[in-house]
């Protein structure tokens, strides 16, 4: 339970942060279209996954 724990804490900083440089790129040239493309928008659902995985393992670790 705590590997994968631990695998799904990394993931979220991992994708958290490459969605923090997207955006600061697509600021920078919005023309090379980072946040609006197809691979975008399933690493943002992997995000959104691991950060529901995570929430629900750190409340099942709690009970």
């Amino acid at each position: 339970m705590t590997k994968l724990l631990g695998l799904f804490s990394h993931l979220t900083v991992i994708l958290g942060f490459m969605f923090i440089v997207f955006l600061v790129l697509d600021q920078f040239n919005p023309m090379m279209n980072f946040i609006d493309n197809g691979i975008s928008r399933w690493l943002l659902a992997a995000l959104c996954v691991s950060g529901i995985a995570q929430s629900i393992l750190h409340w099942k670790e709690k009970w």
